[in-house]
């Protein structure tokens, strides 16, 4: 090969692995978007919500109360409190509620302020609040009423009401009605479905179940009034909705 025809053929060389770097620069740095198609299992099915719900007597109360004393001393609020707490916890024991049934949920220590009439000079701390909350439950419903005005007579105008709510304290033995149920009505939702289609519905493929239920709170704040100004408190605890939903997928198969 002459010197001629070696210089080109190089050059044709170089040109050559230069185009082929630069369509592989190209494609490095072109975008790309990824397609995912569905296999045909995928999309084949059928997919339902069943629901179904239950009214259940609730047969637990809870109780939230508690005691709250201003005094110009902290060390006088604090035991004035405690005091009072310790009268209705005891009252509380009185009526049946246990001790693992008594929470303390809240405690607080905090000042009061009083501001000068032109607002020229800094607020002064004037008193001290203690408030001290309880959580209880009652597990006997029908002495709920009974163990309110029982912690209320105890501790007198420092008691504090805060609210009451009722629960069923095993729900499970009602879900699982509620549940068989919602499979039975995702299933006719399904069948109805499948006719409409003109396709056979076969097994569940999946089944997810969701539940909505809980307490009812009824809140209120105020003072309670003693109980020997007038008869037992109501107290009513109606009826609980136990709701529970399926989600259903469900295999198909062409109709016959």
């Amino acid at each position: 090969m002459t010197p001629s025809l070696t210089r080109r053929h190089a050059i044709r060389t170089i040109f050559g692995g230069a185009v082929a770097a630069a369509a592989l620069a190209a494609l490095a740095c072109t975008p790309t978007t990824q397609v995912t198609v569905a296999s045909p299992a995928q999309q084949s099915g059928i997919a339902v919500i069943g629901t179904a719900s239950v009214s259940v007597k609730p047969d637990v109360a809870r109780l939230n109360l508690g005691v709250e004393v201003t005094d110009a001393s902290v060390a006088t609020a604090r035991a004035r409190a405690a005091d009072t707490m310790t009268k209705v916890q005891a009252a509380l024991k009185q009526k049946g509620v246990q001790e693992k049934d008594i929470r303390t949920q809240y405690l607080n220590i905090s000042p009061q302020y009083t501001s000068s009439p032109d607002r020229t000079a800094p607020p002064t701390i004037r008193g001290y609040v203690v408030n001290n909350q309880l959580q209880i439950t009652v597990r006997n419903i029908d002495s709920a009423s009974e163990v309110l005005d029982a912690a209320v007579a105890a501790g007198g105008n420092a008691v504090r009401v805060n609210g009451i709510s009722f629960a069923v304290d095993q729900p499970e033995q009602f879900l699982a009605q509620a549940r068989e149920e919602a499979v039975r009505n995702a299933r006719a939702r399904a069948e109805v479905l499948a006719k409409a289609a003109g396709v056979s519905l076969g097994t569940a493929r999946s089944i997810t179940e969701s539940t909505n239920g809980g307490p009812i709170p009824f809140p209120e704040r105020a003072a309670a009034a003693p109980s020997s100004l007038g008869g037992p408190t109501p107290v009513n605890p109606g009826e609980q909705s136990l709701q529970l939903t399926v989600s259903v997928v469900y295999d198909i198969s062409a109709g016959k």
